[in-house]
Parts: C-alpha cells; structure tokens; sequence
C-alpha cells in the first residue's frame, strides 16, 4: 500500500515537471525511453467524432531493458483520447516498439491528457503528452431556402441542394430527414451517405415535390451530424383547375318533337389558381341526338384562373319524353368539365280544319273565291310551322291567295290562316293538297273543283250560281269543329256564303296586313 501511494505520487510529481525535466533521465538509471512524435497532436476533430489514429514510437535507447507493466491515460480530458493499440511489452535495448492512439472528443475546446508509462522492474515511470482541438460540425445548405412555387397536384418536382462542410473538421452524415409537409416533399438519391466530408467539400441531395391538394405546403429538410442539426426551409403551393359551369345543368323545358329550341349559352369559368386546357368537346349520352353544341370558345386554348369561354348549345328533341344528355370538355389532367343538359320533347298535335274542300264548278279561265283554312295548335308548346304549299297533280288549278302561316311559331292555343283560290284552265274535276310542314309531321287538306265551259263558249249561260246554270252551288265550308276557329276566322268563314259580306271582310284583311 505504502509502495502504490509512492508510485502515485512520483506520478504526480512527473506531471508537474516541464518537459525538457522529463527527458532527463534520474540519477542511477538508464535512459528514458525517446517518445517519437512528442507531444502526440491531434488534427482538428468535429466533436462526437473520431480522429483518424496517431502512431507513437518508443525506442529504448539505454543499456537496461524497459519491461512495460502498464499504460494509462491521465488527466481531466483523458476520456477525450483513447490507446486503440498496445505493441509494446519488454522493451530491449536499441528496440522499439508502436502505440496507436484516437482522439474522440464530446465537447468543443482544447483538450489535454498525459499517457503514464510504468514499469515492473523498479524502473520509474514515463511520461508524453496527448494534445487536441474538439470543434463543432457546420454544414450549409445551398440555396438556404428552396421555393418550388405553383405545382400542379399530383405532378412531381425534382431539385438538387448542395449540402457543404462549412466548418474546420471532417464530418459526416448522420442523418437526412424530412420534418413536416404532409407527405408532400421527400429525399430521393444523395451521395452524401456513407462519406466523409472534408471542410469545404460539398454533396448533393435531391428533393421531390408533389402536391396533394391545392394548399400552401412547407418542411424542412434536416441534415444530423453527431447530434448536431442543420436544416433548409422547404415550400411550395398545389396548383388545381377548378372548373364550374353555369348553368349545370342546362334546362331546355319542353319542346316540341322535331322543333328547335331556343340557343342557350354556358359559361365555364376556371375558378382554380393554374390554367386550364381543354383539346375537345363534345355532346355525349343517352339523348345527345337531341342536343346540338352550335359553337364554342373553349377548346385549343388555355383557359386561365378566373376567365371564362362560352358553348351554344340548342335542343331539338327526336321524340317525346323527357331527355338527358351532357357537354363534356375533355382537358388536361383534372382539367375538364361535364354540363348536364336536360329537356322534355312533347308530341305536336295541331289541326288543319276544315281538312277538304270543295269548291265547286268554276268557269275554265277564271278564278273563284277564297276560301279559309285554319291551322291550331292544340298542344301545350309552341310550335314550329315549316312550309305551306299545293302539292298533288292539280296543284297548278289551286294558288295561295294568302299566308299567315309559313315559318310561323304558334303558341298554345294559337291559330293561323292560309287562303286557297280556286282558278282552272280547263275543264274537267281537278284534285290537289294543301300541305303544312310541323315538326310532328304534315297537315293536308284534300282540295277539289270543276272546271267548266265559260259563257263565251256555251252562249248565254245562266249564272253560275242558278239552277239553270247546270253547275252544282258553290258550297263553302263546314267545320266538323266549328268552336275550335277564332271569332275572326269563323267571322270570316261565316261571310263566305254572301259576297257584300266578303268584300267588307277583304277590305279590312288588306287594311290590316291580311
């Protein structure tokens, strides 16, 4: 006990001596032991880290052996330092033999330690010297800050940032983590894994953007050195063409079969925060024969946040019964849109009254009365009249002494009057048709009358009208649904029979525009 107390503090007392006393060697002993590099440096190393290993050659010079017992570390830093390898045992004279150690620090600063040589054969102690600068990692991202801007949602975004050691020790990479952003960002491929960086020397890491919704997103990336963080702010903005239609759906009402509806105008507006594209549209679905796109301003050109494009869209129905159908605009990505259309196609029903007529004998050469015919509509919409003519193998005896009816739109309940004139160039009986074209079909009335010989050829021929004329009296019509003609047209039916009546009657039609 009393010997190791000795010992300790012969140690101590080596401590305490400068280094050129420690090289001297005591009295009435061999030589000490020369220490090659002493003292032992240390390059500068990142705390948490470990330095690359130091030789140390000790070369027993003296004329005595130099049997090592023990090597130790000492001082307040000795955890600091570390002997990664012990070569040495009995040291003979003019031998050497080789000591690695590391440094490894765990705080920045100076640090100092003495490696304590002891002997068993009464040799005293030696000592040398451990010395190394502990510093701080430092890495730079560049650029510091990374702004992917507008980036359509679901589209990747690919950039590389440069990752520098910036501080005065070799380092390397712990870890690389994303914090935050919603899934949005991640780290692809990097050539900073598994190398060390000198100071000054640089790596790169990719990071991915893909936006899951039209939002603000932002994270950092976070580079780990030895417990030692070093982030870069991240950010970026879902970008998404919101397109909404006005109106969606588009209601036609009712029409009827056959007829064309009104024009009606759809505006799409992109409400969304990027452009939108559209390369076609169409009118698709169940009952798209009965909708007609007419023309449209938003195909083949970008329709941009808050701007609008119209479509004209038109309904005919091809039948009866409510119809469905849709616009689409087929874009890119979500870019599209789909428009709901929707009408109801009601079955015309109008009458031509009276539906024949005939008008008698008439002198060859010479022309007759007019006589009325009444088109109604008895349905529930407007409907659309296409042409009036005379059509049949005598429709050169029949003319049109007037129309009110060609091309004309007649609501519900509304009438329209066409006149016909009997006026044969020959004799004989003669036969035509009055046709009017509806969207639900053609309206006909059988047309007949007698050509007969003129006065000038059968001498002095009683009138026409008497019986002994030979000729059937002229009939004028008759309605099977008398109540269904307007007051104005069964007034005028009625004075047919009575020529003064008639001539009152034609003078205010002429007056009026008739």
């Amino acid at each position: 006990m009393n010997k190791l107390i000795a010992v300790s503090a012969l140690v101590l007392a080596i401590l305490a001596l400068p280094a050129t006393a420690l090289a001297a060697p005591p009295e009435g002993s061999g030589l000490p032991l020369v220490v090659t590099p002493s003292p032992v440096g240390f390059e500068k190393t990142t705390v948490g880290s470990q330095s690359q290993a130091v030789g140390v050659d000790l070369f027993n010079e003296g004329e005595e052996e130099a049997p090592i017992d023990k090597i130790a570390i000492e001082g307040e830093d000795a955890a600091a330092f570390n002997l990664n390898n012990n070569g040495c045992g009995t040291i003979f004279q003019n031998q050497h033999c080789g000591l690695w150690f590391t440094f490894m620090p765990n705080s920045a600063g100076e640090k100092h330690a003495v490696v304590v040589i002891a002997f068993n054969n009464g040799r005293p102690p030696e000592s040398f010297e451990l010395v190394g600068t502990a510093v701080e990692p430092r890495l730079t991202f560049s650029p510091p800050s990374y702004d992917f801007g507008l980036q359509r949602v679901y589209e990747n975004r690919n950039t590389n940032l440069q990752l520098t050691n910036s501080g005065e020790a070799t380092v390397q990479l712990n870890n690389l983590e994303m914090l935050g952003g919603s899934g949005s960002f991640w780290t692809g491929n990097s050539n900073c894994w598994s190398q060390s960086l000198q100071p000054g020397q640089s790596c790169y890491v990719e990071v991915s953007f893909s936006p899951q919704d039209a939002l603000a997103y932002s994270a950092e990336l976070r580079a780990t050195v030895n417990g030692f963080g070093f982030t870069t702010a991240l950010s970026g903005e879902g970008g998404r063409a919101v397109i909404e239609a006005t109106p969606n759906p588009a209601d036609f009402g009712a029409l009827t079969v056959g007829a064309v509806g009104a024009t009606q105008t759809i505006t799409v507006t992109n409400s969304g925060n990027i452009p939108a594209g559209f390369f076609i549209g169409i009118v698709a679905g169940g009952d798209s024969a009965s909708f007609q796109l007419l023309s449209e301003n938003c195909t083949g050109a970008e329709l941009m946040p808050s701007s609008s494009c119209t479509a004209q869209v038109r309904f005919r129905p091809q039948d009866a019964g409510p119809k469905a159908a849709y616009m689409a605009f087929f874009g890119d990505n979500d870019g599209g849109a789909m428009i709901g259309l929707k009408g109801e196609g009601v079955a015309a029903a109008a009458t031509l009254l009276p539906d024949a007529f005939d008008f008698g004998a008439q002198a060859a050469g010479s022309r007759g009365d007019d006589h009325d015919f009444v088109v109604r509509n008895e349905g529930t919409t407007a409907l659309d009249l296409g042409a009036v003519a005379i059509v049949g193998g005598d429709r050169d005896q029949f003319t049109l002494a007037g129309d009110e009816c060609d091309g004309e739109t007649l609501a519900p309940g509304a009438e329209c009057l066409v006149r016909v004139r009997f006026a044969p160039d020959s004799e004989d009986a003669k036969t035509a048709r009055l046709r009017i074209s509806t969207p639900g079909g053609t309206l006909n009335a059988a047309l007949s009358g007698l050509g007969v010989a003129g006065p000038d050829e059968a001498g002095d021929a009683p009138a026409a009208d008497s019986p002994r004329s030979g000729r059937r009296p002229r009939s004028h019509r008759h309605f099977g649904r008398g109540d269904s003609l307007s007051p104005r047209h069964a007034r005028r039916a009625r004075c047919h029979a009575f020529a003064p009546c008639r001539k009152v009657v034609d003078a205010k039609s002429l007056a009026a525009g008739h």
